[in-house]
Parts: structure tokens; C-alpha cells; sequence
């Protein structure tokens, strides 16, 4: 009996280690990936019941409870650098500009328009990232008033989950959207006194036999942001977490997830599900922002209504592109 349950354990935590250590070519290893998160709870509980059963089934239990705990982990904030003195002929222009960002996967258009205004409101969003933005929705925010907060707006809405949108305070200038895409990932520079790019995500999801799908999206958003110059804030619904090799080969482009390099940040900060009778189990909606020069203030999660994901609000600092560059040297 206890020979049987060390076997079924072991493979419960050892399927999620394996996935997470895989490169992704297998159709399994995603959708297994995702859910280390549970694994690790799942290993914690059986490591302390197999104390009250047998000394070495806690042996056993232990390594792989180690490493799937340690992943989950937020990793160590960067120690921020203060900016050089600026000259007097730099002073005109601002040394910082804080951004708040909003991100919401809006579950086919049906998160709830009012709730989302009243966000809107309350949280003061400069930007606002939708993604399964409906031609509906679209318009229900349009006639709620949210260009009364947000003026400027750049939206592909469609029926289903294809639809996307960018709304903004500041002046944004279109720009092609991440390409070879199944769904439109759309950016734009942002003139915030300098120039911001902002790409708005949303992949397919890993399951259902659209793993190579999912997994060609992710390579082609990693080519993109790996091109981009400056400042840059990627937001969405990236159906990805950090136990994800494509995920951490986004971040090895110069970005850091906002949720793990925050000043004030939840944890684990999980986004998804959150219309099932248990708690949300994975983190698959992010702010990711350029590392250099930026310094995130705050990052946490916010419910809406007719969603099966939570938001994501994120506060960042970003310094002037010349104090940036000091920064990074």
C-alpha cells in the first residue's frame, strides 16, 4: 500500500518537473508545466502526512517537494539604481514618468461593462490592455464613457476570442502587430515624453492539440520584443507562466514580469480560473517591462465580473531614456 501511493506520488510531482525541465516539444509538456503551481501544494501536504506514515517517504517526497517549491518562488527584486544628476538643459524634460497599466482577458466580451468602467475610476489606468475584445463590448465601453478617461484607443475587436485593444491617456501611433501570429497581437508607441512601445498578448492556449500553435506564437512575440529599441510594456493573456520555457525565453529578451519584480506585489498572484468553485491555480496573464530603467512600484491582481480571469494592474516608474541608458551600464 505504502510502496503504491510513493509510486503514484512520485509521478504526480515528477510529470511537472519533467515538463518544466522539457523543451517544450512534446504536446504534454505545457499544459504539465502549468500545473506546478498545484503540484507543489499537492507535494508540500503529502511530504508532511508522510511524516505521521514512514521516515523515508518523506526522504523520497522531499527532493522533488524542494524543487517544485523553490520554482514557485518570486524571485529576488534587482536592487534599484538611482539615476545620474540630470544637466540643466536635461531639466525640462521629466527624469520619470509613472504608468499604470490595466490588463483583462474579457472571456468573449462578457466581463461585466460597468464593473470595468468603475475600475477605470477607482484605479486611474493610463493604459488599458483587453484582449477577447467583441465588437459589443467595444462599443458598451465606448457608450459607458471610457474615452472620457482613456481618449485614445487603438481596438480589433471580433466575435469569440480573437478580439484586441489598447486604449490610452497619451498619444499612441500604430504600429504593425507582432507577425505570424494566429491571433492579433497589437502594438503601438506611446509618447510619454519619450517613445513607449506597447504590445497587447493574447496566444493560443497550450491544449487542445494547439501546442505548436501556442508555441509558434510565443517564438514569434520573443523575435519582436527582442527588435525592440527603448522603453517597452507588454501586457495580456500570454497563456504562459514561468514554468514555461518559451515564458522565461520572453524575459531573457531584457523584460521582467511586473508581478515578480514589484516593490508591492501579491503572491503567487495566480489570474486564472476564477469562475470554477476553487481558486484561481495559475498565473497566465502578466505585465512584463523593459528592466532597464524601470522600477516597478506595484503590482496586483483585480476582479471584474463576467471574466474567468482577474486583471492585472501593474505601476511602473520608467526614467528617461539618457538616465536608462546610464542605468544599465
Amino acid at each position: 500500500m505504502i510502496v503504491a501511493a510513493t509510486v503514484i506520488l512520485a509521478v504526480v510531482f515528477l510529470l511537472p518537473l519533467i515538463a518544466r525541465l522539457g523543451d517544450g516539444n512534446s504536446d504534454a509538456g505545457p499544459p504539465l508545466a502549468a500545473f506546478s503551481p498545484a503540484a507543489a501544494v499537492v507535494a508540500i501536504a503529502a511530504t508532511v502526512l508522510a511524516f505521521w506514515v514512514v521516515w523515508w517517504l518523506v526522504i523520497v517526497l522531499a527532493i522533488p517537494t524542494v524543487f517544485l517549491v523553490a520554482w514557485q518562488l518570486p524571485p529576488p527584486r534587482l536592487p534599484r539604481r538611482a539615476p545620474s544628476p540630470r544637466s540643466a538643459s536635461e531639466s525640462a524634460a521629466p527624469a520619470t514618468v509613472t504608468v499604470r497599466v490595466l490588463t483583462l482577458n474579457a472571456l468573449h466580451g462578457r466581463a461585466d461593462t460597468a464593473d470595468l468602467v468603475s475600475l477605470l475610476a477607482s484605479l486611474s489606468p493610463d493604459v488599458l490592455a483587453v484582449q477577447e475584445l467583441t465588437p459589443e463590448l467595444a462599443a458598451s465601453l465606448t457608450e459607458a464613457g471610457v474615452a472620457d478617461v482613456l481618449p485614445v484607443s487603438y481596438l480589433e475587436p471580433w466575435n469569440g476570442p480573437n478580439g484586441i485593444g489598447l486604449w490610452s491617456r497619451w498619444p499612441l501611433t500604430k504600429l504593425p502587430p507582432v507577425p505570424g501570429t494566429r491571433r492579433q497581437m497589437i502594438r503601438a508607441e506611446l509618447n510619454i515624453g519619450w517613445p513607449l512601445t506597447v504590445t497587447v498578448v493574447h496566444t493560443a492556449a497550450p491544449v487542445g492539440g494547439r501546442q505548436p500553435i501556442w508555441k509558434q506564437d510565443m517564438e514569434q512575440l520573443r523575435g519582436a520584443l527582442a527588435e525592440t529599441v527603448g522603453h517597452q510594456i507588454v501586457a495580456g493573456d500570454f497563456n504562459a507562466t514561468r514554468d514555461h520555457k518559451e515564458f522565461r525565453r520572453l524575459l531573457a529578451t531584457g523584460l521582467a514580469d511586473s508581478a515578480d519584480a514589484a516593490l508591492r506585489r501579491q503572491w503567487p498572484a495566480f489570474t486564472w480560473p476564477t469562475n470554477k468553485w476553487y481558486p484561481p491555480v495559475m498565473r497566465l496573464d502578466h505585465i512584463l517591462v523593459t528592466r532597464a530603467g524601470a522600477t516597478v512600484r506595484e503590482c496586483r491582481t483585480v476582479a471584474v465580473p463576467g471574466s474567468d480571469h482577474l486583471g492585472v494592474l501593474a505601476v511602473i516608474e520608467l526614467r528617461a531614456p539618457e538616465a536608462a541608458g546610464q542605468d544599465a551600464t
